[in-house]
């Protein structure tokens, strides 16, 4: 068995959010050609470049469907009894080959002709494929219901975010600022009621998927659609203004088009972390199938987020619980959720989350105090966050190497250790080019976003992060503090991005107003995110 298909948890999530993303791209973009391209009278050329690309995201979607019905058939034939015949008749083993044939057949179609029809009738085959792998195939009350409302929720993402990168493909490909306009309003229209049909799907499913207020606020799943629905409620404010934006646009469009331009790279960005959200949900049971006992009251959610100074006391190493073989690790943290942790482990894991709130709560502060007149010595802030990846590399998991008794090299078949030495590589790389980017001392012009899609990806990876507490409650309180950080983290990081990119070409009045409040937004973000983890507890 290869090394990270034991690590089938965390390697199933990703490639269900890479199915996610070339889904909505591919279908996205034959929804754009039909409705926006070409009624808009797009140059021929231009056409056939969008349906190339279209046509890559379609076969990329064909092969992620492969990896995903090769890990799972690895997965159930390495630990069952099942035989690969047993699998070939499995729902997930039909509905990924069909699903994998209109992938492809979309792909062929787009590359080799120029009809639309067709592709659209793929695209409905293709989606029928996709949604009978989702929860709502497998619910035995209300499913005809969940199933039209998982294909409404998912025409509507690809119409809307989907379509949207083709659109900022179509600017780059169009030299006609007056055919840009009109594809830039006729997506616009397509949008509105794409995100009009998505939201109403997603309450919809919200609904019969958390059951209350309570399954809402109280269970892993909940907490993971509330920050669904706060990362959409940011794209749609970006979404406004462009809406806003195109009722301005007259005679001269160019400079408009270029901001609109901008805040579109945005919602594409915070897309795709909405996108890893919904992956990370397949991953949860809906909060209808949890038991009251792992449920959290709303007088238990208050009492953990109450306010509470932060203790940097820490247990040694000696009283945590003794470390389980690395081979037991992995296949408790792959099928099992994990073992338990007594309060020591608890007391340990605490710790750790009060310092790196401190060390981020200090680097947002910093970060606000540099953009002062006369306070260079603030811009070194970045570094910071290259003490937290050491720290965190260090005590982050002291059944490893040094503290502990597992190899170094060999605890990276561990999911929970191989994510947190991600986290460490990510912060220490933008930590190390935003601190050039601050100082002046890098003068690669890409070198500044590094930070901002480092910070983005490490929010969004953190909505795949979970924690082997045992189960029940314990993951939920955890839950709580990892929620909302993941959503600052991915804000702070695309805020920073539209901050940078408002700034290329320099900005006119109207993109500098937009620059600075994009500048104090991301710094906030990490003030928040250093203030959660000052009060993390985990009972």
């Amino acid at each position: 068995m290869i090394w990270f298909v034991r690590d089938f948890d965390l390697l199933s999530l990703l490639l269900r959010a890479l199915s996610f993303a070339f889904e909505a791209l591919a279908f996205g973009g034959v929804f754009f050609l039909f409705f926006c391209a070409r009624p808009a009278n797009l140059r021929p050329d231009a056409q056939t470049r969008l349906r190339r690309i279209a046509a890559r995201f379609a076969l990329g979607l064909a092969v992620t469907q492969v990896a995903v019905i090769a890990t799972t058939s690895a997965v159930l034939t390495g630990s069952s009894d099942m035989g690969m015949r047993d699998v070939a008749s499995a729902a997930f083993f039909v509905s990924g080959t069909v699903f994998f044939a209109a992938s492809l057949a979309l792909g062929l179609l787009l590359r080799f002709t120029s009809r639309l029809v067709p592709a659209v009738c793929v695209v409905l085959g293709a989606l029928a494929a996709s949604v009978s792998l989702s929860h709502a195939a497998s619910r035995m009350d209300h499913r005809p219901v969940l199933l039209i409302l998982t294909a409404a929720h998912h025409l509507g993402m690809a119409a809307w975010l989907g379509a949207l990168a083709s659109l900022l493909i179509a600017f780059r490909l169009s030299q006609d600022s007056e055919i840009a306009q009109r594809m830039a309003r006729r997506f616009s229209t397509m949008a509105v009621v794409s995100i009009a049909g998505l939201l109403f799907a997603g309450a919809g499913l919200s609904w019969f998927y958390a059951g209350s207020w309570q399954g809402m606020y109280g269970t892993s799943y909940g907490l993971l659609l509330a920050a669904k629905i706060a990362l959409t409620a940011l794209i749609l404010v970006l979404g406004a203004g462009n809406f806003f934006l195109l009722r301005q646009v007259e005679t001269d469009p160019a400079p408009l088009i270029l901001r609109l331009r901008r805040f579109s790279e945005t919602e594409i960005g915070l897309g795709l972390t909405v996108i890893l959200a919904a992956a990370s949900l397949t991953a949860q049971s809906p909060s209808v199938d949890e038991t009251p006992q792992d449920t959290l009251t709303w007088h238990q959610v208050v009492e953990r987020m109450e306010w509470r100074w932060p203790s940097f006391h820490t247990p040694g190493v000696a009283q945590l619980a003794p470390p389980t073989p690395l081979s037991a690790a992995v296949r408790e943290a792959t099928y099992t959720g994990g073992s338990a942790s007594d309060a020591n482990d608890r007391a340990w894991s605490e710790y750790n989350h009060h310092w790196a709130g401190l060390i981020v709560l200090a680097a947002g502060i910093l970060a606000l105090i540099a953009r002062l007149p006369h306070q260079r010595w603030a811009r070194y802030w970045p570094l910071l966050f290259f003490g937290l990846s050491i720290f965190i590399l260090l005590r982050a998991d002291p059944e490893c190497w040094p503290l502990g008794p597992r190899p170094f090299w060999g605890s990276f078949t561990a999911p929970d250790v191989l994510e947190h030495r991600l986290y460490a590589a990510l912060i220490a790389v933008f930590a190390v080019f935003e601190c050039g980017v601050q100082t002046g001392g890098l003068r690669w012009p890409r070198a500044r976003y590094v930070f901002p899609l480092l910070c983005a990806a490490g929010g969004a990876l953190l909505l795949t992060h979970t924690h082997a507490l045992g189960g029940g409650t314990d993951e939920v309180f955890a839950e709580l503090s990892h929620t909302p950080i993941a959503v600052l983290g991915a804000a702070a990081g695309w805020g920073r991005w539209l901050e940078l990119r408002l700034d290329d070409p320099p900005a006119l009045v109207e993109e500098s107003r937009h620059r600075s409040i994009a500048a104090w937004v991301w710094p906030a973000c990490l003030i928040l995110i250093g203030l959660l983890l000052l009060n993390y507890r985990e009972a």
